[in-house]
């Protein structure tokens, strides 16, 4: 590692969205062949930084300075030009063209297909394929590979741009143990040669072996000066990413009566295949925490129907049901779920909120010749709109010029509407601001105290803690922890976080 000269420099990188600052004053400085950790929890920073890097977004203000070099990138493709690659956790490669095509895609791409000379491109490419190791034709299409392949051809493709820095976002998240350690290998390789990397990973034990520095963000902002990874253990970094408590409101521990209204044993689907059991109780708040990508939206949409369960037994109130869509979930369970993602599966943007709220009982206010009741329809929607204090000057307004957290009000209002005994809730604050936020959760624990079972999932640990009764641990597709919630942050910050960093 060069102690010397300095890859990447950023100072005082702030990044306001509205109504939220996700980044404020955050600096970090990356040294030439060295790899850089870059931790904290869900919503600490982390994407958006690499955004910024990447040249999705920019910076509001704060300078980003590449091997002493000050600048500012407006798109991705300045980046790219300036030797800053990200490789993403989701894949960008092309299924249907082979490796060559895609490690040599940027190159390919400027020329005109008249002009390209295949057989160059398959030996240029098997340049970078040695270089991580990869041991495949190159003329072999992508679709047909594992999941370490195509992240080898990542950062070859990465390679192929004479990229000097590179992001890697979660590299290992869907690699087996024998595909993160030889990437883990190639990184060391590539070290030696002065190529830096950024690493983004929950994977503690992998921060551990890989990095020489760490820089931990929390809320937006540097959780103190970087580290070396000698200076560190695992208590000590997962106590900066967690932080102090001052922020966190302490709620009353409820003594809830012990009546199951739902019981889950073994269920699995196709997209959820790990098979989890657990008990919700009348009355409950009941979180699922996980890092991104563990399981838990998955298992929920298994559970209303969304997606067909290929094992397992669900009983609402002792008695077995068998939920093979969304609307045999409201109508057999009384079962709704309120979607992570408002904005596609959630509302009809195009449409007013009276046609939103409503939209769940339509079936209900037809009159006998199955025309829609129209006034029915605008009580309904006027009704939620005073409850859950839809900010909007007339319930006709066109759902798609609300403010995210009144899109998200009218998305639970249209849940509530059909009265339902079960709530799951998706990340119900994310891209909310503060003050909607609190109004939400006050909501959800009003609704819990008139007898609704609540689930709510979310990567917000502050949140999971301040508003639930018991947490659910998930991991890696599976239930691996369960913890009845003392709403003291610090305790039970750690404690849940132990169970993600253990080995299950």
């Amino acid at each position: 590692m060069n102690e010397e000269r300095i890859a990447l420099e950023l100072k005082n990188i702030t990044k306001i969205f509205p109504g939220v600052k996700a980044l404020s004053n955050v600096s970090l400085k990356m040294r030439e062949g060295e790899v850089h950790a870059l931790m904290g929890e869900n919503g600490a920073g982390k994407s958006t930084l690499i955004r910024i890097l990447s040249g999705v977004h920019a910076q509001d203000e704060g300078t980003v300075s590449v091997f002493g070099e000050q600048v500012h990138f407006n798109n991705p493709r300045e980046a790219f030009f300036k030797g800053i690659n990200v490789v993403h956790q989701e894949r960008n490669l092309v299924p249907t063209f082979s490796v060559a095509e895609n490690i040599l895609l940027e190159k390919i791409s400027e020329k005109a297909i008249s002009l390209i000379d295949r057989e160059k491109i398959f030996q240029e490419a098997q340049e970078f394929m040695n270089m991580v190791g990869l041991d495949i034709s190159p003329r072999q299409r992508v679709e047909n590979l594992s999941a370490g392949q195509k992240q080898m051809i990542e950062i070859a493709k990465a390679l192929s741009s004479r990229a000097k820095i590179i992001l890697l976002d979660e590299p290992t998240a869907s690699l087996s143990l024998k595909e993160a350690d030889a990437l883990l290998a190639i990184i060391r390789q590539l070290k030696k040669q002065g190529v830096s990397f950024l690493y983004v990973s929950h994977k503690l034990e992998e921060v551990f072996q890989i990095a020489d520095m760490v820089t931990v963000l929390r809320d937006g902002q540097n959780a103190g000066p970087e580290k070396t990874i000698k200076e560190l253990d695992r208590s000590k970094l997962i106590e900066m990413m967690v932080g102090r408590t001052q922020n966190i409101k302490k709620l009353e521990i409820r003594n809830l009566r012990k009546e199951a209204v739902l019981e889950v044993n073994d269920l699995s689907s196709k997209k959820s295949p790990m098979k989890n059991s657990f008990k919700l109780y009348k009355g409950e708040i009941l979180g699922w925490y996980g890092l991104v990508g563990a399981g838990r939206t998955e298992l929920a949409k298994a559970l209303i129907g969304a997606e067909a369960s290929i094992a397992g037994e669900v009983l609402l109130n002792g008695k077995m049901v068998k939920i093979r869509s969304v609307a045999e979930a409201i109508k057999k369970a009384r079962m709704v779920y309120v979607t992570e993602n408002r904005q596609e599966e959630g509302l009809f943007l195009s449409h007013s909120i009276t046609r939103n709220v409503a939209a769940s009982m339509w079936k209900k206010i037809c009159n006998r010749f199955f025309m829609l009741d129209l006034e029915e329809e605008k009580k309904v929607a006027e009704y939620y709109k005073q409850k859950l204090e839809i900010r909007t000057p007339s319930i006709e307004q066109l759902v798609a010029n609300l403010s995210g957290g009144n899109k998200q009000k009218v998305c639970i209002a249209k849940g509530l509407s059909v009265k339902p005994e079960i709530l799951i809730f998706d990340e119900p604050t994310v891209g909310i601001d503060i003050k909607t936020k609190s109004e939400i959760h006050d909501l959800i624990s009003n609704l819990a105290y008139e007898g609704i079972s609540i689930i709510v999932i979310s990567s917000d640990m502050p949140e999971i803690v301040q508003l639930v009764d018991r947490i659910l641990v998930f991991k890696n597709g599976q239930i691996c922890g369960e913890l009845q919630n003392c709403k003291d942050y610090d305790p039970m910050s750690r404690n849940i976080m132990d169970h993600i960093f253990s080995k299950i």
